[in-house]
């Protein structure tokens, strides 16, 4: 068999979604070992771990014929590998392998979000080009949100997410929606500015946020563009804008509940500090300075 990589690297931590991360990588290593003639499997500890191997790799350090990095976790797990290779600037394809709740940007691969299935995927995928959010310095792959997204994010940490997975989301959804907090935002995109109250704000790369499908039919994550949404209200409005599907050129013709910008580069700020998730991280705070990294990083991905 001819592998097509000469070494690989896989990312894992005891703290993935998997009931048996050890068992996983056992499955996971039998694909990729048919990828890479050498496969090496790396512990991440604890958080910024993953940041700095991919320093050691950019200097050699780690290794000189590194050619892949796989990343076996959650939305989170992922974000952190996005930002190693983006700070170190890696020029190296990464392979994600899903094993978190909802996995958003395995779908925009194509792959499967059960890990088994997307590992052997992975024999069949491709190197593409993806646009990266870059956010005050740091990186997001797949979305940027403030307000009622924070707020949902909080009340399931507080919980088990490892035990109730996706009903923990749901329930703190409907949780987070009877009391929204609302505040006032400015926002200038590409030059122009816009300002209101909002009890959400989300900056989209990828199309899936929290296992759903932005209706947003042109959304790519590879077209130079973001795209912002900002929730006005709450209301039955907006549950029905949820589930209209159109495109960028009729979107505020057609929709009442939710704005959509899009745009290259923005700031935003709000009347208070605001806490800011970045593909399922809380890192950050307003005010933001965000901007699109076209075509900024290689990602295995399963052809249509």
């Amino acid at each position: 068999m001819s592998r097509q990589y000469n070494h690989g690297v896989l990312f894992y931590h005891e703290y993935s979604g998997l009931n048996d991360i050890y068992g996983g990588i056992g499955t996971v290593a039998q694909y990729l070992s048919q990828m890479c003639k050498h496969l090496s499997i790396q512990l991440s500890e604890e958080e910024g771990n993953i940041i700095d191997y991919c320093g050691a790799i950019k200097a050699q350090d780690y290794g000189s014929d590194i050619d892949i990095l796989f990343i076996l976790g959650g939305d989170g797990t992922v974000n952190e590998l996005v930002n190693g290779v983006m700070t170190h600037q890696l020029d190296i394809p990464i392979a994600i392998i899903p094993g978190g709740t909802f996995n958003d940007f395995t779908k925009t691969l194509n792959l499967d979000g059960d890990y088994t299935k997307a590992s052997e995927q992975l024999l069949e995928a491709r190197p593409q080009r993806y646009d990266v959010i870059k956010v005050n310095g740091q990186y997001a792959l797949n979305f940027v949100g403030m307000g009622l997204i924070v707020q949902n994010a909080k009340n399931v940490q507080s919980g088990n997410k490892d035990i109730f997975g996706r009903l923990s989301y749901i329930g703190s959804t409907v949780k987070t929606l009877v009391n929204p907090v609302k505040f006032n935002y400015h926002i200038a995109v590409d030059g122009e500015e816009t300002q209101g109250q909002t009890s959400m704000l989300v900056i989209a790369n990828g199309p899936y946020i929290g296992g759903n499908r932005i209706p947003l039919t042109d959304l790519s994550p590879s077209d130079g563009f973001l795209n912002t949404f900002v929730f006005k209200h709450s209301k039955m409005s907006v549950f029905n804008d949820i589930f209209k599907k159109r495109d960028s050129m009729n979107w505020n013709r057609v929709t009442k509940g939710i704005t959509h910008l899009q745009g290259r580069k923005f700031r935003i700020t709000t009347d208070k500090h605001l806490d800011v998730d970045m593909d399922g991280e809380i890192a950050l705070s307003t005010p933001l300075e965000i901007e699109v990294v076209p075509q900024a990083i290689e990602i295995l991905t399963l052809p249509n």
